[in-house]
C-alpha cells in the first residue's frame, strides 16, 4: 500500500485557494505539532477532541495524519516503523484512489503514489530526503500539501563514545 505526505496550516478554516506559486524552502518542517483535528476528520478517534499531528491541504479538503510525533517521515525507510499516513477527505472520493503526483521541493522529477480505494491508511515512501510537495488528486477532487522526509541517518542517535579520557 503506497501513500503520500503533507504541508501545513494551523487553522481548522479552510484557507483561500492555493495559489500557483510552489512552496519554498523552509515551507516544509518534518516535527509535526500535536493539535486538535478539524471536526470533519475526527471521526473513528476515541476523544471528541482528539489531538494529533497533522497537515492540511491548501484548500482544506483532506489531512494527512501522521502517528510520528517525534519520529519524522524517513528516507530510506526504517526497519522499526513505517512511514505511515492517514488521509481523511473532508469531500467524498467516490471510491476512487487517492492518486498523489510528489515533487522534491515542487521542482524535481515526479514520483507517484497510489492509496487504493481512497483516502484511508498508508504507508507512502519516498526516494529521498527534502520537502516534497504532493498534489493530491480523488474522485475528481484536488489539493496540495508538502511533507519533510529527513534522511534515516541524521535522525539515529549517537553512538555512545568509546573513547576513553587523556
Amino acid at each position: 500500500m503506497a501513500a503520500v505526505l503533507f504541508g501545513g496550516c494551523s487553522s481548522d478554516e479552510p484557507p483561500a485557494a492555493p495559489s500557483s506559486a510552489r512552496p519554498t524552502a523552509g515551507a516544509c518542517r518534518s516535527d509535526y505539532p500535536t493539535r486538535p483535528l478539524p471536526s470533519w476528520a475526527k471521526s473513528g478517534f476515541g476523544s471528541p477532541a482528539s489531538a494529533m499531528p497533522y497537515v492540511l491541504g491548501d484548500r482544506g479538503d483532506i489531512v494527512a495524519i501522521l502517528w510520528a510525533v517525534h519520529d519524522p517521515l524517513v528516507v530510506p525507510p526504517a526497519t522499526d516503523r513505517n512511514n505511515k499516513i492517514l488521509w481523511v477527505s473532508r469531500v467524498s472520493s467516490r471510491g476512487r484512489a487517492l492518486r498523489i503526483h510528489a515533487t522534491l521541493g515542487g521542482y524535481g522529477a515526479p514520483v507517484t503514489r497510489m492509496v487504493e480505494g481512497g483516502p484511508g491508511p498508508s504507508i507512502v515512501d519516498l526516494p529521498a530526503p527534502g520537502c516534497w510537495s504532493l498534489d493530491l488528486t480523488w474522485g475528481g477532487n484536488q489539493d496540495h500539501l508538502q511533507l519533510e522526509y529527513v534522511s534515516r541517518d541524521v535522525t539515529a542517535a549517537p553512538a555512545p563514545s568509546t573513547s576513553g579520557a587523556g
